[in-house]
């Protein structure tokens, strides 16, 4: 595996300026919530940093890399073809960064659509991803980043269920492993 340094270098390269901007983001916040709940810092910062290797290749790329890579995508993801990007990118971190560690490559997998029942570095990415300090200022975010570090279960029930609200209201196509994360982590919401 490339050294933190080495995979930084190289991944500067591969993204915009606003999306390495957004990964340090969430470099930072994971390294904060791996030390709250005892997680592997390096791990986290590592799976932080190559969360979005993958997510400005053009869309033809992302449709030709998994097909070649033999990326497990569905249907959903093929028609919103910009929810592959963390599929992909487990199997980019693998193939371009050497990362072999699956804790580290679940985590990048699975930071976009969740699932149910996820590991403490899941959900750190995941939430990391989400309320990093350089996100743009929206209505339910501070909440989000106190249950960040308040009850890690129930930041994951509330900032699903955000999700999926601004998807449905947007009329852009829901991935079944949303909903599937938020039945799971329901029943941790603030009564």
């Amino acid at each position: 595996m490339l050294s933190f340094t080495e995979c930084e270098r190289k991944l500067q390269s591969s993204l915009s300026i606003e999306r390495y901007i957004h990964t340090m983001g969430v470099v930072k916040e994971a390294k904060k919530m791996a030390l709250k709940y005892g997680v592997d810092e390096k791990k986290a910062a590592m799976a932080a940093l190559l969360h979005d290797c993958a997510k400005d290749y053009p869309a033809d790329m992302k449709r030709r890399f998994c097909k070649e890579f033999h990326v497990d995508v569905d249907e959903i993801m093929l028609e919103t073809i910009d929810l592959t990007h963390a599929f992909l990118g487990a199997e980019v971190a693998r193939r371009e960064y050497g990362v072999e560690d699956e804790e580290i490559l679940s985590a990048i997998k699975y930071h976009t659509t969740g699932k149910p029942d996820m590991t403490l570095m899941e959900k750190i990415i995941f939430i990391s991803d989400y309320i990093e300090e350089g996100r743009k200022k929206f209505d339910t975010l501070e909440e989000s980043r106190r249950l960040a570090y308040e009850d890690i279960d129930k930041a994951m029930a509330f900032i699903l269920k955000n999700t999926i609200e601004y998807v449905k209201e947007r009329k852009r196509t829901l991935h079944p492993l949303s909903v599937e994360a938020y039945e799971y982590y329901k029943k941790y919401e603030e009564e």
